[in-house]
């Protein structure tokens, strides 16, 4: 009898303490809605990419598949990099060969990890490394894809993904040549 009396107390207590004036209430709600059009924004998997060139891709990235009207049957490589970063530096050239030698078959997507670029000190590096695949520059937009990308923190980290969309490979450093050119052969049997 003793058990039942004091869980009826306990619901009772819970019931009473539970309720807030309706400003107190209010005010949770909006700081909660702010939250919530965070989280949402930061799930959403559709990215618009612009480009150094004053192009758009689009893409959407969900349960390891990329689909894109933009890059439909090619094996895609989405890069993180910077251009302060030497391995990034180190793997431009040997991403330039890849491209131009399967460009038909290949894209690159160079997503620069980098705040506050010069854009005229990015089209000298650009110009520089005579870069041949599109490099993405909106600050905000790579951001969150690198955010949603398995958190990205470090570059180079970069993305593989087959023709059929199917993610294919993560590389955490440089790009091994030899890996990259095996997956889009396979791809193109």
């Amino acid at each position: 009898m003793k058990k039942i009396y004091l869980f009826f107390m306990i619901v009772l207590a819970l019931i009473f303490t539970g309720c807030q004036e309706e400003d107190e209430a209010q005010a949770v709600v909006i700081k909660d809605s702010k939250s919530f059009k965070e989280l949402k924004k930061q799930g959403n998997k559709t990215y618009s990419l612009e480009t150094a060139t004053g192009e758009t891709i689009k893409l959407t990235v969900e349960n390891d598949t990329l689909t894109s009207k933009d890059l439909e049957n090619k094996v895609v490589l989405i890069n993180f990099w910077a251009t302060w970063c030497p391995p990034c530096k180190e793997e431009i050239p040997m991403f330039n060969r890849v491209y131009e030698k399967y460009k038909d078959d290949f894209i690159i997507i160079g997503v620069l990890y980098e705040k506050n670029k010069d854009m005229k000190a990015l089209a000298e590096f650009l110009r520089q490394y005579n870069m041949k695949f599109p490099v993405t520059i909106n600050e905000q937009e790579n951001f969150r894809m690198a955010k949603n990308f398995d958190d990205v923190k470090r570059v180079p980290e970069s993305f593989l993904y087959g023709k059929d969309g199917k993610f294919l490979e993560k590389y955490v450093g440089l790009v091994d040549e030899q890996s990259l050119i095996t997956h889009i052969k396979d791809s193109l049997k």
